[in-house]
């Protein structure tokens, strides 16, 4: 009985490695059956959807469902959605079963840009300048004034020097603190190439002149905000100047 038994499981044992093995032979033949999606984004609104990696692939003749899997070109998915500006990695491209699974994490955009030229375009928060596009609705801060910087694909102005590496690391400090991210929207550059920050809330405008600073600044103005404005009124004041060490100049608004 016992000799019986062992042979019984050693035969089941054989039946399901041979169905496995033939299941794995047989998969690459299988069509494949979909999409598995995962687009990975800090902000709210990403620039790139479901639809849209759908799209592209359709765009670039890349044949996918319905066909057999061993044919699906899964490097050239990969290279496709990898040149993409505002895809910052591919983090997937492989088949779970008989879906297609795609994952991708995408750059997030700090700016806006208005440049003297009329152009549009974007700054991620590294500093890499990304084409504009209307599918971009994520709410960032926005830069304008006197910003020559064209844009270039694949250009960084994290280490440069003109306006809009300035305006760059100020925003970078802004979009630090949850406060000043939601406090001001849009930075300004002046003919004599300072920044000045307008605020979301209040009339008032903050100066606050170079990148130099930068924190000391924002912490004289939390201060100002939190001992002066909180009593007095966020439109107690026209303007704010940061630019003088240690302090905050406040000009009253004339009534």
């Amino acid at each position: 009985m016992k000799i019986f038994r062992f042979i019984v499981a050693v035969l089941l044992c054989a039946a399901i490695v041979v169905g496995i093995v033939l299941a794995a032979i047989q998969m690459p033949k299988r069509p494949c059956s979909g999409y598995d999606f995962k687009v990975q984004y800090a902000g709210e609104y990403p620039a790139i959807c479901d639809s849209d990696i759908c799209k592209l692939i359709a765009q670039n003749n890349i044949p996918t469902v319905g066909v057999p899997l061993k044919d699906v070109e899964l490097e050239k998915i990969a290279d496709l959605l990898e040149q993409n500006p505002y895809v910052e990695s591919v983090d997937e491209v492989r088949f779970s079963s008989t879906k297609l699974k795609i994952q991708v994490t995408l750059k997030n955009i700090l700016l806006h840009v208005y440049a003297q030229d009329g152009s549009q375009y974007f700054v991620d928060e590294k500093g890499n300048l990304l084409p504009f596009s209307m599918s971009v609705r994520e709410n960032v801060m926005v830069a304008n004034g006197k910003i020559a910087e064209t844009f270039a694909r694949g250009k960084n102005i994290a280490s440069g020097k003109g306006n809009l590496t300035r305006v760059y690391k100020i925003a970078t400090c802004l979009n630090d603190d949850e406060f000043y991210r939601a406090q001001f929207r849009q930075l300004y550059v002046d003919a004599h190439n300072e920044v000045t920050l307008v605020p979301t809330v209040g009339r008032h405008i903050v100066v606050f002149g170079t990148e130099a600073n930068a924190q000391e600044k924002l912490f004289n103005l939390q201060q100002t905000y939190q001992k002066g404005l909180v009593y007095m009124g966020m439109d107690a004041y026209s303007t704010l100047d940061l630019r003088y060490k240690n302090r905050v100049i406040a000009k009253k608004r004339n009534l």
